[in-house]
């Protein structure tokens, strides 16, 4: 079965962005650690510019990842995080 790799940065735009990072960001990495499928979920913060987040995620299928697209949108994270700005890139090995 393929892997599903996503590297990337995930940038907030203002105080208030950056600040719902804060409150939500550990409970997402917790739920998202605990699926099924997830082989690494990371994420942290750029050290010279504290409003981008690399994000770095393997899944172990196709479908483990969809899963967590789906979870992850339907969630606390995916609502109040939606404004932030995503530049992901993903490839299946």
């Amino acid at each position: 079965m393929a892997k599903v790799y996503l590297d990337g940065l995930l940038v907030a735009h203002s105080a208030a962005e950056h600040a719902l990072v804060d409150l939500y960001l550990e409970e997402h990495i917790a739920l998202t650690r605990a699926e099924p499928g997830c082989l690494k979920f990371e994420v942290t913060e750029d050290p010279n510019d504290r409003n981008k987040f690399h994000v770095s995620e393997i899944f172990d299928s196709e479908e483990a990842f969809d899963a967590h697209q789906e979870r992850a949108k339907a969630s606390e994270w995916g609502q109040v995080s939606a404004p932030l700005e995503r530049r992901f890139k993903k490839r299946v090995e």
